[in-house]
């Protein structure tokens, strides 16, 4: 799952497919808006190891404030997403201690069940898209049954978050299957 999948072009939405896969970062978070999982992705995008992010807040890490910011106690207009409705966004931010800054394409997933874990955020660096679909792309959500090998990739979840239970990643990809897998759609205008 630290790789995305190619949109095709599902019927009555606009856009074009980007083909290929994209590298993400992938970060769980709990009902606190703490860290629970951060990935080596996550670590590249945002600059900080997992041993930095982890028992932080998510919000402090990653430019998804309006999906993560509910959870942390900031205002209304932050609310995460209702139970059962994942978001994606596009936003700029500084890449940890590095000084530069990027523009992070990003998915959020609200979780649910037992356990801390309460939200999964993908994000990806819009710098690695080709050409001409840097400002193009918009991150969606398609259904995972018409995208080829959805559930192999979303399957890979416990080897991007080593220490995640198999039950945990199991009931995560679930979820996420449920609501859609990340894509780029390509806009005309």
């Amino acid at each position: 799952m630290d790789r995305g999948t190619s949109d095709p072009a599902a019927p009555g939405q606009r856009g074009a497919p980007l083909p290929g896969r994209v590298s993400l970062a992938v970060v769980v978070v709990d009902a606190g808006g703490v860290v629970t999982h951060w990935s080596g992705g996550a670590g590249e995008l945002f600059g900080r190891r997992g041993e930095e992010a982890v028992g932080r807040a998510a919000a402090d890490l990653m430019p998804v404030g309006g999906a993560v910011g509910g959870l942390t106690g900031r205002a209304a207009h932050d609310a995460p997403p209702a139970p059962g409705f994942a978001r994606s966004g596009r936003a700029r931010a500084d890449r940890g201690g590095t000084g530069g800054r990027v523009e992070v394409l990003w998915w959020a997933y609200p979780l649910s069940g037992p356990g801390p874990e309460r939200m999964l955020v993908l994000a990806t660096d819009a710098a690695r898209l080709p050409d001409g679909a840097r400002e193009r792309a918009v991150p969606a959500f398609a259904p995972h049954r018409g995208l080829p090998g959805a559930r192999e990739l979303a399957g890979r979840l416990p080897d991007v978050l080593p220490g995640m239970a198999k039950a945990t990643s199991g009931r995560i990809v679930d979820q996420v299957l449920e609501r859609g897998c990340p894509v780029l759609r390509l806009s005309r205008a």
